[in-house]
């Protein structure tokens, strides 16, 4: 039978390991309590206990482990799924009185306990508060195999088979700590005045011997994280690269942007495009004809240095820019 019961408390703490494609996986320990508000009866002239004719509550301690996926992008809000199994010990402690028993209120005696295989479905948001810790807001569908709890009805003996399961609703703060904090980026300073990571080659110089032979002009723009915005060192890196490209019969001029994997695919794809459109403002406002420009946007899918996802990687936040000459 499934007895109803009113709204109660839980509890639930959590220690695990996440990896940097997103997935957790996390040992919990909950704690579980609820009011008996109905207790049906046999089904056939007796229909059971109410509120007014029962008094007690269940209370539930689980060790559940649980797998979770996080789906991260570049935002501060991630929602997450997951699964959990593991063993519930169940505590059922009721009494109970009804015209169609003698004794009175007692009638009804159960103060038993059981344990059980229990299951969970978990869906959350993760919202980020500062670096390493985050409000979490969770769902938590909890069930168990139905328990069996021993008891007496009018003095006599009786097992009663009831259902168990809960839906709750969790706020609470997650710590990630243990892992070592990103390092940050190191720049360099090049010949043009602009910073780059120290693991990418600089600009190359613009000599008049490099004019004299038409060689195609390459030029790396990189990006500050989750950024399409050009830092001052970029806008003079592309202002000097077309001025010494219009000193020549530009043929054409092809702007690439990147993005590294730190965020979602469709998300990279959207940020990619806008760092190729910003450079291609950027060149048009420094003189170079708009007819000239071919624009590409590949997301994440053509890194400068391979990363796993999940990765921020300064080298692969950039837009490229190769002009040829006729």
């Amino acid at each position: 039978s499934e007895a109803d019961y009113d709204n109660g408390i839980g509890v639930y703490t959590a220690f695990g390991h996440e990896s940097a494609s997103g997935w957790r996986k996390e040992l919990e320990f909950s704690y579980r309590n609820n009011d008996l508000r109905h207790l049906p009866g046999d089904g056939i002239n007796f229909t059971g206990w109410t509120d007014s004719t029962v008094d007690g509550d269940i209370r539930s301690l689980s060790l559940m482990f649980n797998i979770i996926k996080d789906f991260k992008s570049s935002g501060s809000v991630t929602p997450y799924v997951g699964l959990g199994a593991g063993m519930a010990r169940l505590k059922a402690d009721y009494l109970g009185a009804d015209p169609s028993f003698s004794g009175g209120f007692g009638s009804l005696v159960v103060n038993d306990k059981s344990w059980e295989l229990a299951y969970q479905g978990i869906a959350g948001l993760a919202f980020q508060l500062a670096e390493g810790l985050a409000l979490d807001v969770s769902y938590r569908y909890f069930a168990t195999l139905d328990p069996n709890f021993s008891g007496t009805l009018a003095g006599v003996a009786t097992n009663f088979d009831q259902e168990y399961n809960s839906h709750s609703v969790f706020a609470g703060l997650r710590w990630n700590f243990g892992a070592p904090a990103a390092a940050a980026p190191q720049y360099k300073d090049c010949w043009d005045g602009s910073s780059v990571p120290v693991a990418a080659d600089c600009p190359p110089q613009l000599t008049e011997n490099n004019a004299a032979n038409l060689d195609p002009i390459n030029v790396i723009v990189y990006f500050d994280y989750d950024k399409s915005n050009l830092t001052p060192e970029a806008s003079n890196l592309i202002k000097e690269a077309s001025s010494r490209a219009l000193a020549n019969d530009v043929k054409t001029v092809v702007v690439s942007g990147h993005a590294d994997r730190s965020g979602g695919s469709a998300y990279n794809q959207a940020l990619s495009e806008r760092r190729a459109s910003v450079v291609r403002d950027a060149l048009i406002a420094n003189g170079v004809a708009a007819d000239s420009i071919r624009v590409d946007s590949f997301g994440e899918d053509r890194p400068a240095k391979p990363t796993e996802d999940g990765v921020r990687e300064p080298l692969n936040r950039r837009t490229e820019v190769v002009i040829s000459f006729e």
